[in-house]
């Protein structure tokens, strides 16, 4: 007997189906895949913004001598940060500059660190 022509071309629909939905499956695979990433890439941009601006919120402190000098720990909107200020003037070049070191826990990625020198913290007014 000779094969039923409706039986081959249902066989071929039947691979063009497999073919389509596997095609279909890719696409929304990839399609979630580039969202997934798309997410991830903001909450790390987010997380480095934050981690930027608290660092530069406590430089401009430090600069402006609002800050005590030494070692401080602190949290600022649920994120660590640690400063260090010493002088930064050595025995054979004396300097009343501060150098500090700023670092800010991130949540993706290494910790921000920033070093810089600042003036010097500006003189109390007496209290006499």
């Amino acid at each position: 007997m000779p094969p039923d022509a409706s039986s081959a071309r249902g066989g071929y629909l039947t691979i063009d189906a497999m073919v389509a939905l596997t095609i279909t499956v890719l696409a929304v695979a990839a399609a979630v895949a580039l969202a997934s990433n798309a997410v991830s890439r903001m909450a790390q941009a987010r997380d480095r913004l934050t981690a930027t601006r608290i660092a530069d919120d406590l430089y401009e402190d430090l600069y402006a001598g609002e800050r005590a000098g030494g070692q401080q720990v602190g949290e600022t909107e649920g994120r660590s940060w640690t400063y260090t200020s010493t002088g930064a003037g050595t025995d054979d070049v004396p300097s009343a500059a501060r150098r500090v070191r700023i670092v800010v826990d991130r949540r993706f990625g290494p910790d921000l660190v920033v070093e810089a020198v600042v003036p010097p913290a500006p003189a109390t007014a007496s209290s006499n």
